[in-house]
């Protein structure tokens, strides 16, 4: 890996892990979760990633919203009221990620690696495409979106 990628990942993972912490506390959750660094991917203004994800309906919205509708889901399965209000703890960085949300980004980057390519949004929406559980599966089951075209289009 050369200079220029290293500097380029080193980027991409202050903003994305920043962004997806924001994103985790504005709805509610105390650590980022893979599902975090999906719709924080999904925001980056990536021509790459608009272009691969044209043939889906996934955007940052719909896949919020289908996030959001998983968690309320969980939540009233237990007889819990599904409103959960914004954190504002101070942040954790990527130590203060899910196992989950760990595993695509190593996966992400594996996967930037054999592309001898810097680390980018497409990355980090193939690796999440492979989890078969928790919320980032349901939430693009509940969008009709296939984990398996999605992982085909993001490589």
């Amino acid at each position: 890996m050369g200079i220029k990628t290293a500097l380029s990942d080193v980027s991409f993972m202050n903003s994305l892990f920043t962004a997806a912490e924001h994103i985790a506390h504005q709805l509610g959750d105390p650590v980022i979760g893979a599902e975090h660094l999906v719709i924080a991917a999904l925001e980056r203004d990536d021509s790459d990633l608009r272009t691969a994800l044209a043939p889906l309906p996934l955007n940052t919205q719909r896949f919020r919203d289908a996030v959001l509708a998983v968690h309320a889901d969980a939540l009233s399965s237990i007889g819990l009221d599904a409103v959960t209000p914004p954190i504002t703890e101070a942040p954790k960085g990527a130590l203060g990620s899910t196992a989950t949300a760990q595993e695509v980004f190593q996966d992400a980057r594996t996967r930037a690696k054999k592309r001898h390519a810097p680390l980018a949004a497409l990355d980090i929406l193939a690796a999440a495409a492979r989890l078969e559980h928790g919320t980032t599966a349901r939430a693009l089951a509940r969008l009709g979106v296939d984990r398996a075209v999605l992982e085909a289009l993001a490589q």
